[in-house]
């Protein structure tokens, strides 16, 4: 290398060591602010809910909440000159994964707390924290007549419930005067991130409900990421159709009011790493897939992005001479690839690893040996930063073959370098006669000009597979490495961010390699200045885990290299 080059490499390894405290100590970059949660407000749509700390009960009993005077209670108008208090009733129900509140009012969930999962503050996500009714939602008569505005009775009263051993069931049921009733029946499970749901109308008719109604997930995802931009821009509506992921983004003026025809195996809502789904499973599927939703703005520290809030649901038909009688499981929680698949109905599509059109069949084995792999090596080795550093060089010991043939190449191309340019000068004004002369020059040294490409044609898949992964994957969330990178779920928010030290270090790995391995010609030259800085750019904002592959794996790279120079110094010697 040429002192020009030494002082760059210095001189980038300088930065990266140093950039962030130089910033800092210019006064040009404050510490970072802590990250922003969403908080659990309350609007004035929404629905007064008691959120009352748990206290320890006896199993399947509890303390009766409705005798507090903090239970809130909830006008509902009866006339124009009437006005009835009535109070929502709550129900609390710890599962291993859940901790549930229940209300009357809407006959369901109104807050689905992950235990297992938690903000950066260390409160656990709340699944409807932007919840203004009960989730989900069955809407009749075009939406005239909706669960959520009604009031439910119970057959369990009001208090605190333990999901230890056994199911818990929970039924509530609505009657009119004609006799007309409908209940709702969830079943909660001690260990599963699912509940089931049966909805029974005995007769239709007695409410005038007819031909379809709509099973929604009528509360949009929360913002759980410390980028909530990130968040924003992976929340989607999402269904299952004829074995094809579908997705419901159709935004007109800012707005999203999607109707998509077709047996519908599943649809909900997603954010990065958390989803709601509902699932049928009654022997029929629904008829259509619905999404509803707007896009905003929002302005924070880093800028300004689009908002998102969407909800997603099915069209269920029925007749309304015959009951009602569906069942669904709803699925709420984390993305979790291996979870996910274990329903056997397409449910980790959810995720869009491997779904893209033409490619996707290539890139799915792919991304699923790394969802198998990764956490599997982090079973013996507990940091996934160094979990990827040496599955970057798994990749590269099991590529080592075709980086070798791909070096061979290239020193040949080297090796023949003058006598190609001594042909261009010969046939400057004849292309046909520099073409067959450059292929007989070929031929003669053995030479492959495409075999230098060769390493890459196998990478291709699996980085575009690592992408998917990495940008989904609850595996990396939260996952820290060393010093700063304490979030390799993450990437850098802009340049005064620490996490750009990273990406420098990526920029600087991929030069130095590049410098070393590639040919020197003309065309290269370019490549190996402007290749790095444009994956830098490209890289600075993805997950700092997929930055930290791609840099190691250029480090690896060098390693083929002094390898066949070594194997190439003996052949020398032994001539």
């Amino acid at each position: 290398m040429s002192k020009k080059e030494i002082i760059l490499i210095v001189a980038l390894s300088i930065i990266a060591i140093f950039y962030f405290p130089i910033l800092r100590m210019m006064g040009l970059v404050d510490d970072p602010p802590p990250a922003e949660q969403v908080e659990t407000t309350e609007t004035e749509n929404s629905t007064p809910v008691s959120r009352q700390p748990f206290v320890e009960t006896n199993n399947n009993a509890g303390t009766d909440y409705s005798s507090q005077s903090s239970n809130p209670v909830i006008n509902q108008p009866q006339s124009d000159s009437a006005v009835v208090i009535k109070k929502a009733d709550s129900i609390y129900i710890n599962t291993g994964p859940y901790k549930i509140i229940m209300s009357s009012l809407g006959g369901g969930p109104v807050s689905i707390n992950l235990n297992e999962y938690s903000y950066r503050d260390g409160r656990s996500i709340d699944m409807l924290s932007e919840s203004d009714e009960a989730t989900p939602e069955f809407s009749f008569a075009g939406g005239t007549f909706k669960f959520s505005s009604i009031y439910f009775s119970s057959d369990l009263i009001s208090g605190e419930y333990y999901v230890e051993t056994e199911p818990l069931i929970v039924n509530y049921s609505y009657k009119i005067e004609n006799g007309g009733l409908l209940n709702k029946k969830y079943i909660f499970y001690p260990d599963r991130y699912d509940f089931d749901l049966v909805l029974s109308i005995s007769d239709p008719s007695k409410f005038g409900f007819q031909r379809k109604y709509q099973a929604i997930w009528n509360t949009p995802t929360p913002v759980t990421e410390p980028q909530p931009k990130t968040d924003y821009e992976l929340m989607e509506a999402v269904a299952m159709q004829s074995d094809s992921r579908l997705n419901l983004d159709d935004f007109e003026d800012d707005k999203l009011n999607q109707t998509v025809d077709g047996d519908t195996k599943w649809a909900g809502v997603r954010s990065k790493y958390f989803c709601a789904v509902i699932i049928p499973r009654s022997d029929r599927q629904g008829s259509a897939a619905v999404a509803y939703g707007s896009k905003g703005s929002k302005t924070t520290v880093d800028g300004t992005f689009e908002t998102r809030s969407i909800r997603c649901g099915m069209e269920m038909e029925f007749s309304e001479l015959l009951p009602i009688n569906d069942s669904f499981t709803v699925f709420v929680g984390a993305m979790d690839y291996n979870k996910m698949s274990g329903y056997d109905i397409g449910l980790e599509d959810m995720l869009d690893i491997g779904t893209m059109p033409f490619i996707g069949w290539i890139i799915k084995p792919f991304a699923i040996a790394i969802l198998w792999l990764l956490p599997l090596m982090y079973t013996f080795i507990p940091n996934y930063g160094i979990v990827i550093i040496l599955f970057a060089l798994l990749v590269k010991l099991i590529t080592l073959p075709l980086s070798m043939k791909s070096f061979k190449s290239m020193q040949a191309m080297k090796d023949i370098q003058p006598k190609m340019e001594e042909l261009k000068k010969k046939h400057k004004k004849n292309p046909q006669a520099l073409n067959k002369e450059m292929m007989k020059l070929y031929k003669e040294h053995g030479v492959n000009p495409m075999s230098g490409c060769l390493p890459m044609l196998p990478q291709m898949p699996l980085f575009f597979a690592m992408f998917s992964v990495f940008r989904a994957t609850i595996l990396l969330r939260d996952a820290p490495f060393f010093w700063f990178i304490d979030d390799l779920s993450r990437g850098a928010s802009g340049f005064t961010d620490p996490y750009i030290l990273l990406v420098i270090f990526m920029i600087a790995a991929q030069f130095v390699s590049q410098k070393l391995t590639m040919a020197s010609n003309q065309q290269n030259k370019a490549l190996i200045y402007i290749m790095p800085l444009f994956m830098g750019f490209i890289f600075y904002s993805f997950a700092a885990g997929l930055v930290l592959y791609w840099a190691c794996f250029s480090i690896f790279s060098l390693i083929d290299y002094f390898l066949f120079k070594r194997g190439k110094s003996k052949e020398i010697q032994s001539v």
